[in-house]
Parts: C-alpha cells; structure tokens; sequence
C-alpha cells in the first residue's frame, strides 16, 4: 500500500472526515488532500508526523502499515493492539487512560524496598535543581550555568540516570505534566523523535515533545513551535521522570 491508501485507511477506521483530520494534524485541507489523491508522493516528516499524530499511531503504520506490527510487535503486543481496534471511542479513551495513568505512576514511584531494612536506609541521589524553570508554555529565560540548589531524592531507574533536575513553568504540557512538577533529566545533546526533552530556543527554554521539525505540547490550546523560526536551537536533555515533592540537603 502507498502512503496516501494508508492514510485513507487509517482515516476510515478512525472514522474521521478529511476536515477533522485537517483540524487535528494542524494541516490545511489542500494539503491533506493532495495526499489523499496520492499528488503528495513523498510527504515531508512534517507532515508524516503531524498524521500520525492526529490518528494517535506510531509513525511507521503510515510508512509500513501492516509490516510494521508484524515485524516489530511480538505475539502478545498485537494481540492486544487488535483488540484495541475493536473498541468503539470511548473505550479506547478509557483504556489510554489507565495506561497513562500507569506510566506517570512508574515515572514517579520510588524504587520498591525489598525489606523493612532496605526501606529504613534506602539509598537517596543528590541532583542540581536549577532556580530557572524550563517554561510549559510561551518560553522562560535558561541558562545552564545559572544557579541551582541541591536536593535529595529517593533512588530510582530515573533519578540515578538523571544529570539534573529542573521545575516545569506553565500548563501547556497537561495533563501530564503541571505546572511546579520538578522533571529528571539526562544531559544529552539530543533526543529521538516523540521523545520528551528541554531544549533552548533564541535563549529561552521549553519542554516539549520534539517531532523533528517542530515541538508539541500536550495541550492541544497551544501552537507547536517550528524550530526553523529560531536562529539558535539547541537540546539540553531527555526528561526521563518526574516528581511531586523535593527535599532540600542540609
């Protein structure tokens, strides 16, 4: 199948019209069309993300439709995915739910004490939390070398990854993330498509989700920023975790 026939597939079983495929992708209806009539033959990233975004797919279901969970998916992921494909719209809202629900959960929780022991002297990890927020919503001034505090957390898979830890400003990336949750963050010069990261755009900082050629916030009241209208972009980590509640070191 070409791309055009995937996305008109895809389009059907989401029960979506050209013009809500339109609203939700961000993408004018001309444009959409061109590639429904196959006229688009080799779409730009852009544009493949803004798609899959809108169907809620991984990108390779547009790219590689079918082959893509069967190469990729073992016996039991698509034999859940297929039964996800037979529930109506509030179900699978329902169901995405409690899986988000279930990520934040095992971003947050503390690595489980295997004993009473083990709980009365579990090991703590010490980061930087740098004063500067990384901004949820139009842009705060960062800087890498500003100031920063120490605080101590409970060790987990992500606090001892994590070079440094920074607090989210703004609402633009609930309601997974709100506004004073302080994200881990391993330093790493850049991160993959999809993935969560901060970055620093003309001197002012971000988290958002990086889909190649722009960043996307969680909540859909706020425009994706194009990283083509910055003079200076840079990344300065992937957010591997999140937490509510800090503990200054004495």
């Amino acid at each position: 199948m070409s791309f055009a026939e995937r996305v008109k597939a895809m389009k059907t079983e989401k029960n979506m019209t050209s013009e809500q495929l339109s609203r939700a992708a961000g993408i004018p209806v001309s444009t959409l069309n061109k590639v429904l009539a196959g006229i688009t033959e080799e779409p730009k990233l852009s544009l493949v993300l803004a798609i899959a975004d809108a169907f809620a797919c991984p990108v390779g279901c547009l790219l590689d439709g079918d082959d893509y969970l069967t190469d990729r998916l073992d016996s039991n992921e698509q034999r859940v995915i297929k039964k996800y494909r037979t529930l109506d719209a509030g179900s699978r809202e329902l169901v995405e739910m409690v899986i988000d629900k279930e990520l934040e959960r095992a971003a947050a929780a503390p690595v489980a004490a295997k004993s009473t022991e083990m709980a009365d002297t579990a090991q703590m990890v010490v980061l930087p939390l740098y004063f500067l927020p990384a901004s949820a919503g139009t842009g705060t001034a960062l800087d890498e070398n500003a100031y920063c505090e120490s605080i101590e957390v409970r060790a987990t898979k992500a606090s001892m990854g994590a070079d440094y830890a920074i607090r989210v400003s703004g609402d633009s990336m609930e309601p997974k993330f709100e506004d004073g949750d302080i994200l881990l963050v391993r330093r790493q010069n850049e991160v993959a498509v999809g993935e969560l990261g901060i970055f620093v755009a003309d001197g002012e900082g971000y988290f958002k989700r990086f889909l190649g050629e722009f960043l996307r916030s969680f909540n859909p009241q706020y425009k994706d920023i194009w990283i083509e209208n910055f003079a200076e972009f840079r990344c300065c980590g992937k957010v591997i975790g999140r937490m509510r509640r800090r503990r200054r070191v004495a």
